[in-house]
């Protein structure tokens, strides 16, 4: 008797998802969305392992290099490939 009843709700939820799926594909709006990512939050609790190592690879696409502002007070700075020797100017002392 109990697996009729388990059976029963099951096939119930699962006419219920095919029917939400069915209007969601027929008549597009802003609904589906909310429904797409409730389901994606399933690897969250299901693996929180692969889920912190997805967000972490994901950050890395926003990521960048730092890179120094070339101003004024840099160093002109010149290199030599051949003899593979970095050249620094001194700077001008400064005129009292």
């Amino acid at each position: 008797m109990m697996y009729v009843v388990i059976g029963a709700a099951g096939v119930v939820v699962l006419l219920l998802v095919v029917w939400a799926g069915h209007r969601m594909l027929r008549n597009p709006s802003g609904t589906g969305g909310g429904t797409s990512d409730g389901m994606g939050m399933f690897i969250d609790a299901f693996d929180p392992g692969r889920a912190r190592a997805d967000q972490d690879l994901k950050s890395k696409d926003h990521e960048s290099e730092v890179t120094p502002s070339a101003d004024g007070n840099d160093r002109p700075m010149a290199i030599d490939h051949i003899t593979m020797r970095a050249r620094i100017k001194r700077p001008t002392p400064p005129k009292d």
